[in-house]
């Protein structure tokens, strides 16, 4: 039966002396060592010191150097993770939008929500959503609103709406809706 002996030695070595085991090939004891005299210290014993506190600092740096790169794995995979979310959440609006089930309606009350009582306002909507869209029209009416009006534009995407007034433009799209959640995801404050 052979004799097994694992030894991890954290820095090279130059050499090394296996002697056979006596008696029926047990491996004996090595002699014991000798030690240097107190105030000097072995030379051997300096540069095993030395060896240890070198591994020790490659040790420290590999850990810092490691903390690194998980910190910056895990920021980049949510981002990449929110990305993916974002770009999820438009396929499945524009998907609705297609099949008609996505409503236009509380899109355009929401924009007509950030524009001040008494402006005058042309709504813009896809062609397709302002046939869609009378109850808006109606509800805005019954407010009494005569400075609200609306007309068809091919530039504004199918689902989303763009107000234009005297002050300047209220873009009320999917994309713009989805950016503004993910700025918000990523900067939370």
């Amino acid at each position: 039966m052979k004799n097994h002996v694992e030894i991890q030695i954290p820095r090279p070595v130059s050499s090394v002396n296996v002697v056979p085991g006596r008696s029926g090939g047990s491996v004996s004891a090595p002699p014991p060592r000798q030690t240097a005299p107190a105030g000097r210290a072995g030379g051997g014993a300096d540069r095993e010191l030395a060896g240890l506190r070198s591994a020790r600092q490659a040790l420290e740096k590999a850990v810092v150097k490691f903390g690194e790169i998980h910190e910056r794995f895990f920021k980049e995979a949510e981002e990449q993770l929110l990305n993916l979310s974002i770009e999820i959440a438009r396929k499945v609006l524009k998907q609705e939008i297609q099949t008609e089930r996505h409503k236009i309606e509380p899109v355009v009350r929401e924009a007509l929500s950030r524009v001040p009582d008494g402006i005058k306002v042309v709504v813009h909507l896809h062609p397709d959503d302002l046939a869609r869209c009378e109850s808006a029209r109606k509800d805005t009416d019954q407010a009494g609103s005569d400075n609200i009006s609306f007309i068809a534009d091919r530039k504004v995407q199918p689902g989303g709406c763009l107000l234009e007034t005297p002050q300047g433009t209220v873009e009320s799209s999917i994309d713009a809706q989805l950016e503004e959640i993910a700025g918000a995801m990523k900067n939370p404050e």
